[in-house]
């Protein structure tokens, strides 16, 4: 027995030696010696290749170690996503090699954290070489600061260590976008659309690294990232129209205010004007208007101050138009202020308020950011969802509006008439005039202005061409001025009429279709917003057509009655007058539609799709000769009617009696 339990003790030690022992232990032991780096750990998360790019780019200082009190964020994609980034054949160049070269030497005595020498020293490499586009793209997924998930919530927006002079040696930014957890799954975060693969980043030291399963590339140019949104293909376009595409995209460090493409187009008139081709003034007027939308730095939505209760900080920035144009923030949204005037009553109101409802032009109101930090590589994009900024300089007049309508009958009958002052800022030509109850009458300068009754702009009711030659007396004036016999229009009520009588009523017609405005407050209405090219704009409501609202006209005693029939669709027709008059009257209708508007300084343009018919007793063919003559004729009728019917009686009574003797 006691040979056989040596040898099996024997047996024991001889398996123990061959097999091993495994101990399961809670902590692990670590030489002080062993210190972990990002880059080892980059190592062990299989990011070879992206060690590669750092350590060939000279950028290997920024993982190795040498500064662990230094606060980063890697942003690494997989071996695979840099194969589809840069191929195999990473740094076998040997021009690439000595750009990187170039790069460390422009960089010696200098930090990596040293912005503007990472700035000078991309400078100083050759334009569009492979390695300053492989320098470009490493040095935008290393970020300041070590960002968790927590912080990535607070402020998702990173700043990466790519700060070049395109970007006014601003640094560029990366976008976390981090989604809500679900039950016991973590939360999901992407960087730029790219997803992080990790359940957790991995944390090491001050460094936390974030493993991304494709590439970001770096910010596009700003024409290319904004066609990428269609609504704001009508902004790109105008930035070709106006000749401005390439000044702006040469720019660099800029905040591009892109408005949507109904922005435009819902200025009707305003933007038949500014997008006639051809057109020098238009295309001036265009050209300032896109650059009053960008401004001569970059501003991201997390640099704008907050509004609150015991703050109404406005950051203001400088256009490339010249125009102020403030930012801020509320609970709502980022909101957008033009500020047209220093004045301190301009300066509160604009300070002031977000006003509910957005006007198509932001005289003085706020618009409002749909889109926030849309990511350019010469800055950054901010889209607004309605409305946009018309600067100081851009003067909208009422003669533009009616070029931008091609309603060249209508200005010539203004010319005609000698009514071009309509077209004219009464305020500032110095010819003073009064509305008097129904009746329009120049004032002197000498008379003390009471303030109530001074006429500060017009409306214009245009018809349009189309509906001009659709007016008999127009047409056979125009025959007369071209000496031209039309053998279609024979029948032409005015054929048998004078010159005289025709040009009569069309000035009384065209005086129908221009409404006065009518300052309650003249003087205040002088000093608001100025306007380099002398006046000031009028407030928008004071020019906007209202439900069920009289307006005066030049045509003494006539007044117009707005209706709304729709949703901001309007129509005029005169004021206490029927559509048709009373049973056995000649039908009357003197009705329009409105088709498009425009707001100009001083007045609205309204284009009619028919013009308006005078009032039934005015001098229209014949005039009260006519209208005489149609009540002879009916008086005559009803006479000669009541007679036959009288007649006819008489026989039939006569016949009757008769049937009732008998002959003897």
């Amino acid at each position: 027995m006691h040979i056989l339990s040596r040898g099996l003790v024997w047996v024991w030690a001889v398996l123990v030696l061959l097999v091993g022992i495994v101990h399961g232990v809670d902590q692990v032991g670590r030489p002080d010696e062993l210190v972990f780096s990002p880059q080892k750990i980059l190592a062990g998360l299989n990011a070879t290749m992206f060690i590669r790019l750092l350590k060939e780019t000279k950028l290997v200082g920024y993982i190795d170690g040498s500064r662990p009190e230094r606060k980063l964020t890697l942003l690494v994609p997989t071996n695979r996503a840099m194969e589809d980034a840069f191929g195999y054949g990473l740094g076998d160049d040997t021009d690439d090699t000595k750009a990187a070269d170039a790069f460390a030497k422009a960089l010696d005595g200098h930090g990596l954290d040293d912005v503007p020498a990472i700035t000078a020293a991309l400078r100083s490499l050759s334009a569009g070489s492979p390695r300053e586009q492989q320098l470009e793209w490493a040095l935008y997924h290393i970020a300041e600061g070590q960002n968790g998930l927590e912080e990535l919530v607070r402020s998702p927006l990173l700043r990466t260590k790519l700060a070049a002079e395109w970007t006014g040696g601003k640094a560029q930014v990366v976008k976390a976008q981090v989604d809500q957890a679900h039950g016991t799954l973590s939360r999901h975060v992407s960087f730029n659309g790219a997803d992080n693969i990790l359940p957790e980043p991995v944390v090491v030291g001050n460094v936390t690294i974030y493993l991304l399963s494709s590439p970001m590339s770096t910010p596009p140019n700003l024409i290319n990232a904004l066609v990428q949104d269609l609504s704001l293909s009508l902004f790109v376009a105008a930035m070709g129209a106006s000749g401005t595409a390439d000044e702006i995209q040469s720019t660099n460090g800029v905040t591009v205010l892109a408005p949507v493409a109904n922005s435009f187009t819902s200025l009707d008139l305003v933007w038949s004007y500014l997008s006639l081709p051809g057109d020098s003034d238009a295309r001036v007027d265009l050209g300032r208007l896109i650059k009053s939308h960008i401004l001569k730095r970059p501003v991201y939505s997390d640099e704008i101050p907050m509004h609150t209760d015991s703050s109404a900080e406005v950051l203001t920035v400088e256009s490339l138009n010249g125009n102020m144009v403030g930012l801020y923030r509320t609970p709502h949204g980022v909101f957008v202020v033009s500020e047209l005037q220093h004045s301190k009553r301009n300066k509160k109101a604009w300070r002031g308020a977000v006003y509910g409802r957005l006007a198509s032009v932001a005289d003085t109101g706020s618009l409002k950011v749909s889109e926030t930090d849309v990511l350019l590589r010469t800055g950054v994009a901010h889209v607004l969802g309605q409305g946009l900024i018309l600067p100081p300089n851009v003067d909208i007049t009422s003669h533009k509006l009616l070029r931008g309508m091609k309603a060249h009958v209508f200005a010539n009958l203004l010319e005609r008439f000698n009514l071009t002052y309509v077209l004219e800022d009464p305020r500032a030509s110095g010819k003073h005039r009064r509305f008097l109850g129904s009746k329009v009458t120049a004032r002197s300068s000498d008379i003390p202005d009471d303030g109530d009754k001074d006429i500060v702009g017009y409306s214009l009711l245009v018809p349009s061409d189309k509906a001009w030659r659709e007016n008999a007396a127009y047409r056979e004036l125009a025959r007369r001025d071209h000496d031209e016999l039309s053998l279609e229009d024979e029948e032409n009520p005015w054929r048998n009429s004078t010159t005289a009588d025709i040009a009569r009523h069309l000035d009384m017609l065209v005086r129908l279709h221009i409404i006065p405005v009518v300052g309650e407050n003249v003087r205040a209405a002088r000093d608001a917003e100025p306007n380099p090219s002398g006046g000031s704009r009028l407030p928008e409501s004071q020019l906007l057509l209202a439900d069920r609202k009289t307006y005066p006209t030049m045509l003494e005693g006539v007044r117009l009655r707005a209706h709304e029939f729709a949703s901001d669709r309007f129509s005029v027709q005169l004021d206490r007058t029927p559509f048709y008059q009373s049973p056995g009257g000649v039908p009357f209708i003197s009705f329009a539609t409105v088709v498009r508007s425009g707001v100009a300084r001083t007045g609205a343009v309204f284009e009619l799709d028919a013009a308006l018919k005078l009032p039934p007793d005015d001098s229209s063919p014949g005039g009260w000769k006519k209208l005489a003559w149609n009540a002879a004729v009916w008086l005559t009728g009803i006479g000669m009617g009541t007679g036959m019917l009288g007649a006819s009686g008489y026989w039939v009574r006569q016949w009757w009696t008769r049937s009732d003797y008998q002959s003897l």
